[in-house]
């Protein structure tokens, strides 16, 4: 049985739990601890998640991953565009947006890490302002389609739509994490935007995600 090594609530166990999902294979998986390490530096020399573990195959980083069950389980759904067009428009636009999506959130550690009263609002506003700059790209994007390139779901929108799960946190997940109530609060994308009816048709995929916030 392939085993997943995860945190539950990281995006890129996420990533991975979609590929897997959509390509119909089975796992199970193993929660880590973020204050002992040694499972998954013993599985793979490297202490962090997600790690796939598939036989004697042993996969870490969750692009990776995903590369690995596509260029390896061909009889599921395929998870590449069609065409070498798709393919560069998506690499495209992965690489203009997913840095600037995880800098503003990086960026944004000072802050989460501070009790409420203590943050600085000016700087969660500036994160703000330019996370919905980045948005109104992929908004644009998907004016007309359901995924960014071609008419089903590839590796980059899973990776990308991963990226964007702070501003669509599950309310349980806001409920059990205190960085993602901050997310939740201030970075939650309204219902009827197209970037939140994207992040939602990826993540179905992954029933441990429980689909769109409540």
């Amino acid at each position: 049985m392939r085993k997943l090594l995860e945190f539950h609530r990281s995006p890129n166990a996420v990533k991975v739990r979609v590929g897997l999902n959509y390509k119909g294979l089975e796992y199970e998986t193993d929660e880590m601890m973020a204050a002992n390490r040694q499972p998954m530096l013993e599985a793979a020399g490297w202490p962090m998640i997600p790690i796939l573990i598939d036989g004697d195959v042993v996969m870490r980083d969750s692009l990776a991953i995903l590369h690995y069950l596509e260029a390896n389980y061909r009889d599921g759904p395929s998870l590449t565009p069609e065409s070498r067009d798709e393919i560069q428009t998506a690499e495209a636009l992965l690489a203009n947006l997913s840095p600037e999506i995880l800098r503003i959130q990086w960026g944004l550690s000072p802050q989460f890490q501070k009790p409420e009263a203590d943050r600085e609002e000016s700087a969660i506003a500036e994160a703000r302002e330019a996370m919905q700059a980045a948005l109104k790209q992929l908004e644009r994007r998907l004016a007309d389609r359901s995924w960014l390139v071609g008419d089903a779901m590839s590796i980059y929108d899973i990776v990308l739509a991963c990226n964007l799960l702070p501003t669509r946190p599950p309310e349980r997940f806001a409920e059990q994490s205190p960085i993602w109530r901050f997310f939740a609060d201030h970075f939650r994308l309204e219902d009827d935007a197209r970037v939140a009816g994207w992040i939602d048709r990826v993540v179905a995929h992954d029933d441990d995600w429980g689909g769109p916030p409540a």
